[in-house]
C-alpha cells in the first residue's frame, strides 16, 4: 500500500468511508442523534464538509490505497484511509502550502451557502441546538500561540483495516513534514484515536467537557528541536477548549 494525494474523483469513496467510520463516533452520535433514521442526510452533510476541506486554504488531503504488493489486493486499487493536513502561518513553508486561487475562493463561497441551506433546512440527522451550542464553545486559543504549524483536520481508517498500522503511516507522513519545516502539529482527538496519538508522541494540552460523559481533547506534537520547551510557558495561560470540526 502507499499514500498519495486525495483527488476530487476520490470524494464519493471517501464520503462513504467517512459515513461508516464516524456514525459510530460518540460525538457524532450526540450531534447527529437521528442519523439512523436519516442516514442519507448525514452522508450528504459529510460530503459537503469534505468538499469544503478540499477548497480550504492550506488544506491538503491524502489517501492510503492498496497496490499489487498487498496480500489482500483485489485487482484494483482501493482506498483504505484518508486524512487532511492543514498548514497555517506566513513562513516560507506556509506560503508554499497555502496557495489560493479564484476558483477556490468561488468554490468556498458557493459551499458556504450550500452548507447553510443544508444545515438549516435539509439535515434531519442533526440536532441544530446541540450543533449551535457546541460550535459556540469552540475557543482554540492555544492554536495562535503555536503558529506556524500543521493541524491534523481529520484522520480515518476503514473499520475493516484498522489495527494494521495504516493510521500511523498517515500520521508519520505529517510528522515528517512538520520535522522538515520545524513546526509543531496540533489536533483534536476522538475517543478512539487518543491511544494512537499518545503512542506517537503527542501530549494533551487542553481538555474540555462537551456534555456530561463526553469530553474533548486537544493535543500537540513537537519536532525534536522543539522538545525540552515544556514548562517554558508556550501554552501557559491558555484556557481555550478543545476544538473538533463537525
Amino acid at each position: 500500500m502507499h499514500i498519495r494525494p486525495l483527488t476530487r474523483s476520490d470524494l464519493p469513496t471517501v464520503g462513504t468511508l467517512a459515513f461508516e467510520i464516524f456514525r459510530r463516533d460518540e460525538l457524532y452520535q450526540y450531534l447527529y442523534p437521528h442519523h439512523s433514521q436519516f442516514p442519507d442526510d448525514l452522508r450528504r452533510h459529510q460530503l459537503i464538509r469534505l468538499r469544503h476541506r478540499m477548497a480550504e486554504v492550506g488544506s491538503h488531503g491524502f489517501v492510503t490505497v492498496t497496490d499489487e504488493t498487498d496480500t489482500d489486493w483485489t485487482g484494483k486499487s482501493e482506498i483504505l484511509a484518508f486524512a487532511f493536513f492543514i498548514r497555517t502561518g506566513d513562513d516560507e513553508g506556509g506560503r508554499k502550502w497555502r496557495g489560493d486561487s479564484v476558483g477556490k475562493k468561488l468554490e468556498r463561497y458557493l459551499l458556504s451557502w450550500e452548507a447553510f441551506y443544508e444545515e438549516k433546512l435539509l439535515n434531519r440527522a442533526a440536532s441544530l441546538p446541540r450543533l449551535t451550542a457546541f460550535r459556540k464553545s469552540l475557543q482554540p486559543a492555544y492554536h495562535s500561540l503555536l503558529d506556524p504549524r500543521w493541524h491534523l483536520g481529520i484522520l480515518a481508517v476503514s473499520p475493516q483495516h484498522q489495527r494494521r498500522g495504516i493510521g500511523s503511516q498517515l500520521l508519520h507522513k505529517l510528522q515528517d513534514l512538520a520535522t522538515q519545516e520545524e513546526v509543531p502539529i496540533t489536533l483534536e482527538a476522538s475517543v478512539s484515536g487518543r491511544g494512537l496519538y499518545l503512542k506517537e508522541g503527542f501530549r494533551v494540552v487542553e481538555q474540555s467537557v462537551i456534555v456530561e460523559g463526553l469530553d474533548g481533547i486537544a493535543m500537540v506534537w513537537e519536532p525534536k528541536m522543539w522538545r525540552g520547551r515544556e514548562g517554558e510557558g508556550l501554552l501557559e495561560g491558555c484556557d481555550g477548549e478543545a476544538f473538533v470540526e463537525v
